[in-house]
């Protein structure tokens, strides 16, 4: 017999003693451990009466661009402008030679149109409701 055959014999025969002892002392020995108990949890959902209401968390002023999208190239020297802001805020849209200024629905959705020139050109959208404002800018390519 040469010896790799007589290694995986007594490496099997390990294995098979250890996985014995494992099967015939291992139910012994976890009963000898001591027990343990996971924690209870309670997730009452329902307020309490007279429990305070928690104060909403103000939400951020801020205008979207929704149409069209960043880097978009558009063959019409005409561009509609749209996204959403705060509902009865104004909205100037701005291009490269002209710009727009629309009010926001109740919903607070605008749309504005500018004229593009040939190339690259930034379109910005300015939001303002009472003392706050805030702008974003997309770049539109124009080719005919």
């Amino acid at each position: 017999m040469n010896k790799d055959a007589l290694l995986a014999t007594l490496i099997g025969l390990g294995m098979g003693l250890i996985i014995t002892g494992i099967i015939v002392v291992g139910p012994n020995l976890l009963k000898a451990l001591p027990k343990i108990s996971l924690p209870k949890f309670n997730f009452n959902l329902a307020q309490k009466p007279g429990a305070p209401t928690p104060t909403p968390t103000p939400t951020v002023f801020a205008v979207t661009i929704e149409s069209p999208v960043a880097d978009s190239v558009v063959s019409k020297e005409e561009l509609l402008v749209s996204g959403s802001t705060f509902a009865g805020a104004m909205v100037v849209v701005q291009g490269p030679t002209d710009e727009d200024v629309v009010s926001s629905d109740t919903n607070g959705k605008y749309a504005g149109k500018v004229t593009l020139s040939e190339g690259k050109n930034d379109v910005t959208v300015t939001s303002y409701l009472a003392e706050k404002h805030d702008s974003k800018t997309v770049v539109v390519f124009y080719i005919q």
